[in-house]
């Protein structure tokens, strides 16, 4: 079963929101999807419903300018805004910290962390799948010269993508997907750029304040971010449960991959430990 919501967030800014739930069973706990930069969360929905499938209620917001919700493409003023966007979402469901985990993929990632970092209480784990916690897409200096001065005087001012679509998958399928998608974007603004750079350093300054349990899976033959940032990122985490893994290999976007399946398996192996089916329940009748 699948619904699909508005949420407002700023007077002119509304939140396009899908919601996947079981025919039969409402299992008690519920994974927020956040996906990457130029996404959405139609991207997503095999996921959602595999996660469906393992006992989860499942809600996948489009970000602020991306997919179907309200705002200027691929920018923010500040990156802040995705994160207490997601706030706004976890606030709009109700959603029970203690049943409550988040699933995330690269710039979802970093929006992730920082929410953990900002909103400490308000998920039980969060699993990260290649996050944004180094850049590893060479760009040349002139242009980032160039950004600074229009970051400042025309911050919407827009930048084509640099990424080549078979950087991200090995999946065919998952590539033709990507380039028919007319809902994602081949471009940022200068704005975003520096919003992005600035919460990475937030991210790193404050990276002992993330203290949710994490699982942690990097591809290996990421193009797009750096796996040794993430590595190191979570090393100084001081969440006392934490995995972290690199998967030779693989490129940058995991749930795309042709194994995605058994990436998201393994996911919700450990998703299971962190918040078990129906444990909310088993406590009350306890109490």
């Amino acid at each position: 079963w699948a619904a699909e919501h508005r949420i407002a967030v700023e007077p002119r800014i509304g939140l396009h929101v899908r919601e996947y739930r079981p025919l039969v069973e409402q299992p008690g706990r519920t994974l927020v999807l956040v996906h990457g930069l130029a996404q959405h969360g139609r991207r997503y929905e095999h996921i959602a419903r595999f996660a469906v499938a393992r006992g989860w209620n499942v809600i996948v917001p489009d970000h602020r300018g991306h997919g179907l919700s309200d705002g200027v493409p691929t920018h923010v003023r500040r990156f802040r805004q995705y994160v207490t966007d997601l706030n706004a979402v976890l606030d709009h469901f109700a959603l029970p910290p203690e049943t409550t985990a988040m699933w995330a993929h690269s710039m979802g990632g970093l929006v992730a962390i920082r929410h953990t970092q900002l909103f400490p209480e308000r998920v039980a784990a969060a699993a990260l799948m290649s996050p944004l916690l180094g850049v590893a897409l060479p760009i040349p200096t002139s242009l980032v010269a160039l950004g600074v001065v229009l970051s400042r005087v025309a911050p919407r001012a827009r930048f084509r993508s640099r990424v080549d679509p078979a950087d991200v998958t090995r999946n065919p399928h998952a590539i033709a997907e990507r380039l028919n998608d007319t809902l994602s974007h081949r471009s940022v603004t200068a704005g975003w750029f520096f919003a992005m750079r600035a919460a990475l350093r937030a991210a790193w300054r404050e990276v002992q304040a993330v203290k949710v349990p994490m699982y942690v899976l990097q591809a290996g033959c990421d193009r797009l971010v750096d796996p040794a940032a993430t590595e190191r990122f979570v090393a100084a985490t001081s969440s006392a449960v934490k995995h972290y893994e690199c998967l030779p290999e693989h490129l940058h976007e995991l749930l795309s991959e042709p194994d995605w399946s058994q990436t998201a398996a393994r996911v919700c192996d450990w998703l299971d430990e962190q918040v078990p089916r129906g444990a909310p329940l088993a406590r009350a009748m306890s109490a």
